[in-house]
């Protein structure tokens, strides 16, 4: 959803942190495959998964709109699966932190967001079966 905001290096780093934050709880749901699927749909053409250090990601988010579009992607990712796990919960954390996201509420506002809209696309759901 947030893809378009990050440049294909950024893009990169996302495929690496998502699948990180996958496989953080020490398997793999569907569910987290299909989110995956729809990430990898929406970066450019030949985006391959790139390691950047935790502590060398400011550097390469350097702008707001960036930092938070890939907090919203990976908080997604997590919660695709419905069951959102104290390790997944780490690495985000981690992320928010060199991000400056950890102390000023920005991390608590991207995981409300992104439950609300969870919450919204089962409404939605529901609805289309009533």
């Amino acid at each position: 959803m947030f893809v378009q905001n990050l440049n294909q290096k950024q893009q990169g780093a996302l495929l690496h942190y998502a699948d990180e934050v996958m496989r953080a709880d020490g398997r793999i749901d569907p569910a987290e495959l299909v989110v995956m699927d729809e990430l990898r749909n929406q970066m450019k053409p030949g985006v391959r998964a790139e390691d950047i250090a935790v502590e060398a990601l400011p550097a390469v988010f350097k702008r707001r709109l960036s930092r938070v579009s890939f907090l919203l992607e990976l908080v997604g990712i997590a919660y695709a699966d419905e069951n959102f796990d104290q390790t997944e919960a780490d690495l985000l954390h981690e992320v928010a932190k060199v991000f400056g996201f950890d102390e000023n509420g920005t991390i608590e506002a991207i995981f409300q967001w992104v439950r609300d809209q969870l919450d919204l696309v089962k409404q939605a759901q529901k609805l289309m079966e009533e």
